[in-house]
C-alpha cells in the first residue's frame, strides 16, 4: 500500500463495507490553523511547566495514558478555535478534533513519548478497524 487512503480502501473491502473516503490530505490552511492553535495554547498556558501527577506503581503505558489525560484536560480548556472530544471504543482514533467554524471533525491521536523520531523505521501504528472512522 502506498498511502493511508489505499490502506482504508482495502480495509473497507476486507470488512465488506461500502467504500467511502475515510482519510484525505488536509488543506494547508487547515494544517496551519491547527498548528497555530496548538502553539498558541501551549504558549498561553503553563502546560510546559505543569507537573502531571502519576499514580505510584504505574506501568509505562499507564503513565502515557495519565500524561495524555492531564495534557488533554489542560489543552481543552484553553484552546479557542477547536474542541477535543473523546472517541469511545478501542482502536484509532482516541479523540476527535472539532474545528468550530466551519465545523469539521477530524480524528486525533495523542502519543506521550520522551523520544519521538520521525525517521524511525518502527512507525507508530495508527490503524485498526475502520468502524470508528465510519461513525
Amino acid at each position: 500500500m502506498s498511502n493511508l487512503g489505499d490502506y482504508y480502501k482495502t480495509l473497507l473491502r476486507w470488512e465488506e463495507q461500502e467504500y467511502r473516503q475515510l482519510v484525505h490530505e488536509w488543506p494547508m490552511d487547515l494544517r496551519e490553523d491547527i498548528v497555530s492553535a496548538f502553539v498558541n495554547v501551549v504558549s498561553d498556558t503553563s502546560i510546559k511547566s505543569s507537573v502531571c501527577p502519576i499514580k505510584p506503581g504505574s506501568t509505562n503505558q499507564s503513565i502515557g495514558n495519565q500524561v495524555e489525560k492531564f495534557t488533554i484536560e489542560k489543552l481543552s480548556v484553553a484552546i479557542r478555535e477547536f474542541t477535543i472530544e473523546h472517541c469511545s471504543g478501542s482502536g484509532y482514533p482516541d479523540k476527535i478534533l472539532i474545528k468550530k467554524e466551519p465545523q469539521l471533525r477530524m480524528p486525533l491521536e495523542f502519543k506521550a513519548t520522551s523520544d519521538w523520531n520521525e525517521k524511525d523505521s518502527n512507525r507508530r501504528v495508527l490503524t485498526s478497524s475502520s468502524k470508528k472512522l465510519r461513525k
